[in-house]
């Protein structure tokens, strides 16, 4: 029996391929820096400013940012002050309940997305995402399948009331619990690309545990950046060999794995992210990625195409405007769509095409 958070996976997932030498007259220089205490994951940022003192600033602006979207959205623990996700859980069924603005913006989101995600995400199934949780912390057994479906019982979007005027959230049904893990890191990392762009700061990279978000080009005489997609067999092994490279500017890149968070019991390992009809995690796939502008949305539909058998996420992904995909297979090959191919290392591109 063994619960291991895959910390190599995390930091590696999607490594930044930050090669090359500054081009001659370039004034900006290359920092980077890496903090760990928010959304439970390893999130670092690196940026091309005119001095230390530049990027020491967008820095911290970026941790704090992080750190405070972090206590809205975490559903585990309180924070004095804050009326965020874990708060609205323990109220929201006996009447309607002070929330964050920063978390109504979110579920109000998520409310609009979630007819587009075909039924694959819903952050409604809190309570059966919860239980998984707690087992996988104790790592010694499974949940049960009646109590699994006697929670899921308990998982309807619709039943969570938000009151946008009064700044309140009321859920319908008292058993309900929100988990907004799917979505609340990409999320956060779009607000935070954002917050930096209009302070004016304009080359910079976050990678948030493998959700990376691209903002201009590198300045350093390359045109994009570099994005690794790593091989989620190797990543089992703690090891960061890579799959393929992106080669993109003013995008977004998050990967959903297998590989990221699991345990394992009786010789079979248990992964995170958890198929809202069987309520056992997914076995369809160890890893897709999805490419698109904005982190939040790259986030939510990692998840989904996850989620679903390879073809119907194909079908799914190439009707989406804007959006791109890699999957790879239980056997190794990699699938991709058309519009990511003029991206990719392994079909030719580079960090100096356009």
């Amino acid at each position: 029996m063994r619960f291991r958070i895959c910390f190599a996976a995390l930091l590696l997932a999607l490594c930044l391929c930050v090669t090359g030498c500054s081009a001659q007259g370039t004034a900006a220089q290359k920092f980077s820096a890496t903090f760990y205490d928010a959304f439970d994951t390893v999130i670092t940022v690196m940026a091309y400013t005119d001095s230390q003192a530049d990027f020491d600033r967008l820095f911290d602006t970026a941790k704090e940012e992080f750190l405070r979207y972090h206590r809205i959205y975490d559903g585990y623990n309180a924070y004095e002050g804050v009326d965020n996700l874990y708060a609205v859980n323990l109220s929201a069924g006996q009447g309607p309940a002070p929330a964050d603005p920063a978390l109504i913006e979110l579920l109000l989101y998520m409310k609009e997305l979630q007819p587009a995600l075909q039924g694959r995400v819903n952050v409604a199934m809190g309570a059966v995402l919860r239980l998984w949780h707690e087992y996988r912390e104790e790592g010694a057994a499974v949940p049960d399948p009646e109590e699994l479906r006697a929670l899921a019982a308990h998982c309807d979007f619709d039943d969570v009331i938000i009151d946008e005027k009064l700044g309140t959230v009321y859920y319908a049904d008292p058993g309900l619990s929100v988990d907004l893990g799917a979505v609340a890191k990409g999320y956060t990392v779009e607000k935070v690309a954002r917050t930096l762009r209009e302070a004016g700061f304009s080359s910079f990279i976050i990678n948030a545990g493998g959700n990376v978000r691209c903002v201009g080009k590198p300045l350093d005489g390359r045109d994009r950046w570099g994005v690794g997609i790593q091989d989620p067999e190797q990543a089992l092994l703690g090891l960061s060999t890579l799959k393929d490279v992106a080669y993109l500017t003013d995008l977004s890149v998050v990967t959903s794995g297998d590989y990221q968070r699991y345990y394992t019991v009786d010789g079979v390992r248990y992964h995170h992210i958890i198929d809202p009809d069987t309520l056992y995690p997914s076995s369809f796939m160890p890893q897709v990625t999805v490419v698109t502008e904005d982190s939040g949305y790259a986030d939510a539909l990692s998840t989904a195409l996850f989620l679903m058998p390879y073809a119907q996420g194909r079908a799914f992904a190439d009707g989406l405007d804007g959006v791109e995909a890699c999957w790879v297979l239980a056997d190794g090959s990699v699938h991709f769509t058309d519009g990511l191919a003029s991206a990719l290392q392994s079909q030719g591109a580079s960090s100096t095409d356009r």
